[in-house]
């Protein structure tokens, strides 16, 4: 049996391993949500259950279908979309069709693919137009036509998949689809079809994000419902989707509270079921789960109550075991996990999906959040009965500047801030702000002049946080010019010739040139192969052969790869799993 006690991403575990992880408890009441029929917009960062919680609403709708329910769920995932976006400047794709298409083909593919399982043997699955067209090999055609003309398709192979040149023209709007779902509700004799659309707020360039939710929109329809994964603050829904009105808002993420803290432990029980009997992780979280449960505890709020941030903690403790027993686990192990994995959230604090945003508000994000974290040094926690601040008290005026307020919304959408509501800032301000929770972890990590606390003091601190301790920041705080001013000499672009560039939309003061037009894809597919999870004799040996950007690798077919000695049938498929794995992980944060 797999190991998947600390298998940190839900869509990487198997169908058949779902209902034995999932944890109902705090999140029960959104997880019946999802099968009803209400339009929803599932907002949570990442790590916080979305994934989790849909495809556990799409296999529990399954089930009762078969025992003769008539409500079907269908769950797909939309973060692999970097090839079917044509290049920034691209002036003859103004409709972007391949991308539409690739959005269609997606749903219509895991509408096959939930049919198959429901319907495997029935001759209405069969006869249905869904399951002659080879969705598989339409969604392989679309994610490759980057390489060319983004208007260019093989229409010669369309025959071999089951579509025509109709079809597929169709398949570039909303009509084929909408359709389709229409026939498979009738057909079926569905009260509901629910549509749970993953990862949807990834594809984060731009003209993307707003041809996929007037898409949606456009899917509308009577027996449909959308339930659509998104991130907070930072998702672009168009000028055509109303954010709260085309689909109501349900937010996950919520601050950690003392009665939640069951769930969490549910969540490490339930890994067990999956684990290893004779393996190391196994026997770490039985310990801790009957030795030390206060740590557990501690662990979920230095994770900020996400579910993938216990499981990063608790995977990072037994990094720092070094191969220790695990009944050998010390408090000192605990507070260097969670030291290491606030300091990589650091480095990676703004999500993989907007690594392509003006460098001046990653910037400001940066120099907002060291900001932030100098207030919490400033009052550290002590052994005695010090109130450090947790709370930052934010003014919503109209004064801040466009750059700061969105780097703030970065925060949110890192799950470094976690908005908390209203607050007054101050007996003598007439004006209010927004109250956020800074991430307990990075408070934790910040206790630098508090000395060596005992998990048992951070337990009384953290269960009694209160928003009396907050501070505040108004409009008057030097604080926002401040930032902003050093953000704006950040170089926002640079020129076909790589000359930094102040404005992007100028010419270059070097050599005259205009910038370049970079998007996401462009932005990963352009990185050093150093980025890729695999060996340093790999990666050199990749180098060695001119391949040395992930767009080279990526390109290359297995022959050529094949070639490159000391690669061979083995190692060539450790290359597609790491160029997979980059991928998904650049686009799914």
């Amino acid at each position: 049996m797999a190991d998947f006690s600390l298998q940190l991403q839900a869509d990487n575990l198997p169908r058949e391993s779902l209902e034995t992880l999932l944890v109902e408890g705090a999140w029960a009441p959104i997880l019946r949500r999802l099968s009803t029929g209400e339009n929803i917009l599932l907002e949570g960062c990442r790590g916080v259950g979305k994934t989790m919680l849909m495809r556990a609403a799409a296999s529990r709708l399954a089930r009762d279908v078969k025992q003769g329910r008539r409500v079907l769920g269908v769950h797909t995932t939309f973060k692999r979309y970097l090839a079917t976006i044509p290049p920034l400047g691209t002036t003859n794709t103004p409709e972007l069709g391949n991308f539409k298409a690739w959005v269609n083909a997606r749903i219509l593919s895991a509408l096959k693919e939930q049919l198959r399982l429901v319907f495997s043997d029935d001759q209405r699955y069969l006869n249905s137009t869904v399951h002659k067209v080879d969705w598989t090999k339409v969604i392989s055609l679309l994610e490759t036509t980057y390489q060319g003309n983004p208007d260019t398709i093989n229409h010669s192979i369309l025959g071999n998949v089951g579509l025509s040149e109709s079809d597929f023209r169709s398949l570039q709007g909303y009509t084929f689809t909408a359709e389709i779902l229409q026939q498979t509700r009738k057909t079926f004799n569905l009260d509901l079809l629910v549509l749970l659309l993953d990862d949807a707020a990834h594809a984060l360039d731009t003209r993307a994000q707003g041809e996929f939710f007037t898409l949606i929109k456009s899917l509308y329809g009577e027996g449909l419902a959308f339930k659509i994964a998104v991130y907070p603050a930072v998702t672009r829904y168009g000028l055509d989707f109303s954010y709260g009105h085309d689909a109501v808002v349900v937010s996950l993420g919520e601050i950690p509270r003392v009665g939640t803290m069951e769930s969490y432990f549910d969540l490490l029980r339930r890994r067990l079921q999956l684990s290893d009997e004779e393996g190391d992780a196994r026997t770490l979280i039985e310990r801790i789960l009957n030795s030390h449960p206060d740590w557990i505890r501690l662990l979920v709020y230095c994770a900020n109550g996400n579910p993938r941030g216990l499981l990063k903690l608790v995977s990072q403790l037994l990094t720092e075991l070094g191969g220790k027993n695990a009944n050998q686990v010390r408090y000192e192990h605990v507070r260097s996990a969670i030291n290491f994995v606030m300091d990589r959230h650091l480095d990676n604090m703004v999500p993989g999906v907007v690594k392509e945003l003006d460098p001046r508000l990653l910037t400001g994000a940066e120099l907002l959040l060291e900001d932030f974290r100098n207030r919490i040094r400033s009052s550290p926690l002590t052994k005695s009965d010090s109130l450090p601040r947790m709370f930052l008290a934010v003014t919503n005026s109209m004064q801040i500047p466009y750059l700061c307020a969105s780097a703030i919304r970065l925060h949110v959408a890192a799950n470094v801030l976690t908005p908390y509501g209203p607050a007054k800032l101050g007996a003598r301000s007439r004006e209010n702000g927004t109250l956020y929770l800074l991430h307990p972890g990075f408070m934790f990590r910040d206790n630098v002049l508090g000395g060596a606390i005992t998990a048992e003091r951070w337990l009384q601190h953290f269960d009694g946080m209160t928003t009396r301790g907050h501070a505040e920041i108004i409009k008057s705080a030097p604080i926002w010019e401040e930032v902003r001013a050093e953000a704006s000499q950040e170089p926002s672009a640079r020129c076909v010739n790589g000359h930094p560039m102040m404005e992007p939309t100028g010419l270059c003061d070097h050599c005259g040139n205009r910038a370049i037009p970079r998007g996401p894809a462009a932005i990963l597919l352009d990185k050093d192969v150093a980025v890729l999870d695999l060996t340093d004799f790999i990666k050199q040996r990749l180098r060695d052969h001119g391949y040395t950007t992930v767009r080279k690798v990526f390109e290359a077919t297995d022959t050529e790869l094949d070639n490159i000695p000391y690669i061979g049938e083995r190692r060539l498929a450790e290359v597609r799993f790491a160029v997979d794995a980059a991928v998904d992980e650049f686009f799914a944060g």
